[in-house]
């Protein structure tokens, strides 16, 4: 189905075919246009956007003909399974270097089942998903650009009712903070306790320590292994309440809207790093009610997870080119041109920099904007340890708790250097230093040092403890 200003695009010669994609990205470059000179103040639904039909009417014929168009290739049509176990829900295209490395890190996480919608996959990606079990794959060939809120929305309804599911793409890899200590299972009893029907996730970026390049990659070896490397640098935050038109009831002020990041120091773009990929899906959320990043409607939790995202492999050369040619994905700000200009002059991209570390393990992010944890949730991090039979201590609280605090440590030195590199700027440095104050990792900062002496505190009875023993 084409846009329903079709008509007001000149119609170029040649295949059917032709004219329409001809016209489609015409169509996209007037938008472009006018999304340049149309300030936006809201992180929520967008007027250009070509997947959000226009009225109600036309919501339910895209969904009557997205319905008819899926195809279930193989696997299990239906899943059954408890309140405590989990549904990951994947659209996809070409995702042929991420099927490994996807399927088993949610399988280790333990993830039920797998669904994946493909959309026109033409690098065997379908074919190599057949050497799993506990995996359903579907098709559909309608156009991404207009179905693609449609898609995500027909998982959930499929498979996600009054259950918890996880939607995420197939170069997105979630985590939770000590999910070492805490089974899915456990999360999931935790947010059904408390009557949370959505979880944030935060993206980051990861990379290479070597150059990206588009010979580059191995898929023998886990993404998770050659792409070890972040950067927190270059990114805003924004209050969670900025996002006009949402309907979530936030349960932690200190989550808040992150964009940037790696992406805007490479390619000048600024990512909306914000998703809502865990959801109960009742009567009243609404997945993906006007955008992938969002949930309507939802009940969210006072912690939050982590999106590996490894969109920077060698892969992403070839993705651009054909993308700029064939115009299927959502380009607001004509992202995938700046991509383009990027790689095509650059053969071996650096990314990583003075400011990029590496990681261990998402626990290393907590304490920093990209995994925020409650008072809650850590009582709850304590209760899971404890229930594990010799292995709580005082000492690993104590470990967590220094980890947390060294961890938000860097980020208010990184914020201190901002301070000294904006002290000629039009702020002064009083100013500076309130908003600093203000700031949710200032705040995780005095939280922990207030904890820091009952730490010392405890560590101190453990060595006399130990004296007492040896004596």
């Amino acid at each position: 189905m084409l846009d329903e200003n079709f008509n007001d695009v000149p119609q170029p010669q040649g295949t059917t075919r032709d004219r329409r994609r001809s016209a489609r990205h015409e169509l996209a470059q007037k938008r472009l246009k006018r999304q340049a000179i149309a300030p936006s103040s809201t992180f929520g639904r967008h007027p250009e956007r070509l997947d959000l039909p226009a009225t109600p009417e036309l919501r339910r014929v895209q969904r009557f003909l997205l319905r008819l168009n899926v195809e279930h290739l193989y696997g299990p049509e239906r899943v059954e399974r408890a309140k405590d176990e989990l549904v990951v829900l994947c659209l996809m295209r070409n995702g042929r270097p991420y099927v490994k490395s996807f399927v088993e890190h949610y399988r280790s996480l333990g993830a039920k089942h797998i669904v994946f919608l493909d959309n026109g996959s033409t690098d065997g990606t379908t074919e190599a998903l057949k050497a799993y079990g506990n995996v359903t794959v579907l098709k559909t060939t309608m156009f991404f650009g207009r179905y693609q809120l449609l898609m995500r929305q027909y998982l959930v309804e499929q498979y996600g009712k009054n259950h918890w599911s996880l939607l995420v793409d197939i170069d997105e890899l979630f985590d939770y903070p000590y999910s070492d200590v805490i089974s899915l299972k456990s999360i999931l009893r935790y947010l059904n306790e408390h009557q949370y029907t959505a979880v944030v996730a935060h993206m980051l970026d990861m990379f290479p320590e070597e150059p990206l390049s588009e010979f580059a990659g191995n898929e023998d070896v886990p993404i998770m292994q050659s792409h070890r490397f972040y950067d927190l640098s270059n990114i805003s935050t924004f209050d969670y309440q900025d996002a006009k038109g949402v309907g979530n009831v936030i349960s932690n002020k200190d989550i808040e809207i992150l964009q940037g990041g790696v992406q805007r120091t490479l390619f000048n773009l600024k990512p909306l790093l914000i998703k809502h990929p865990l959801i109960f899906y009742d009567d009243e959320v609404k997945p993906f009610h006007f955008s992938e990043h969002w949930a309507d409607n939802a009940r969210v939790a006072g912690f939050s997870g982590v999106l590996f995202h490894y969109k920077l492999l060698g892969t992403l050369y070839g993705l651009v080119r054909r993308e700029t040619s064939e115009r299927n994905y959502v380009n607001r700000w004509g992202k995938y041109d700046k991509y383009l200009k990027v790689l095509d002059a650059t053969p071996e991209l650096v990314i990583k920099r003075e400011t990029s570390r590496e990681l261990n393990n998402v626990n290393d992010l907590v304490g920093t904007q990209f995994a925020v944890v409650s008072r809650r949730y850590m009582n709850f991090v304590d209760e899971e340890e404890r229930k594990k039979e010799g292995l709580y201590s005082e000492q690993k609280r104590s470990e967590r708790l220094f980890e947390a605090f060294f961890n938000a440590r860097s980020e208010v030195t990184a914020y201190s250097k901002r301070v000294r590199e904006l002290e000629q700027g039009s702020r002064s440095a009083e100013e500076q230093l309130r908003a600093i104050q203000s700031s949710r990792t200032w705040k995780v900062f005095t939280m922990v040092m207030r904890l820091n002496i009952g730490v010392r505190s405890a560590l101190g009875r453990l060595r006399r403890r130990g004296l007492q023993r040896e004596g």
